[in-house]
């Protein structure tokens, strides 16, 4: 009975403290407004995958044949801070790879081009700062004779199942203390 116990404390603190790689592989033809993305767990295990349409209102997520939501705008700054537990993910790899093209500007496609590179290459060595194991990659390519805005990304962030604990403990918290604070606001209205 004791090592039954042993074994599984020690079982559990393995996996509160294994570390769980999460893959966003996302695809982005500007020119004809598509988005497609996909969420992996070890790069292997699809989470979930889709494909974003822009609305004049919002933004129509699929996320299956028969399953969609909407995004209106005006609500998005507030569904951000929902998504505080982000705070808890480590980036561990970030590959971009940008494809620009325009047959009428052609001088102005290089330029953006020049820029897009000196950016990168001025803030993948901030980014990686402290960070060895952070792999940083872009891609850039020129397109001669064709329209093109194509941006692909491979990213990879890892965490581990006690830091998400923690920031779901904190966001529920937060949550409770709110809620009575406003029972307690209304109760001194009403007095």
């Amino acid at each position: 009975m004791e090592n039954a116990l042993v074994y599984g404390a020690s079982a559990g603190a393995v996996l509160l403290l294994f570390p769980v790689f999460l893959c966003l592989d996302a695809y982005a033809d500007l020119t004809e407004n598509k988005f497609c993305f996909s969420v992996c767990a070890f790069g292997a295990f699809k989470i979930i995958g889709g494909y974003i349409r822009l609305e004049r209102e919002g933004l129509a997520v699929h996320v299956g044949r028969k399953k969609a939501f909407f995004l209106p705008y005006a609500q998005m700054s507030n569904e951000r801070k929902k998504f505080e537990i982000t705070a808890g993910f480590q980036p561990v790899a970030c590959k971009i790879s940008l494809e620009i093209g325009d047959e009428d500007l052609p001088v102005a496609t290089f330029l953006l081009t020049a820029g897009a590179r000196i950016l990168s290459e001025t803030l993948f060595p901030v980014f990686r700062r402290g960070r060895k194991f952070l792999k940083l990659e872009n891609g850039l390519l020129l397109r001669h004779g064709g329209n093109a805005a194509l941006l692909t990304l491979h990213f990879v962030a890892a965490f581990n199942l006690l830091t998400v604990g923690i920031a779901l403990t904190k966001i529920l918290l937060e949550a409770i203390i709110n809620l009575w604070q406003k029972k307690k606001d209304t109760r001194h209205s009403k007095a």
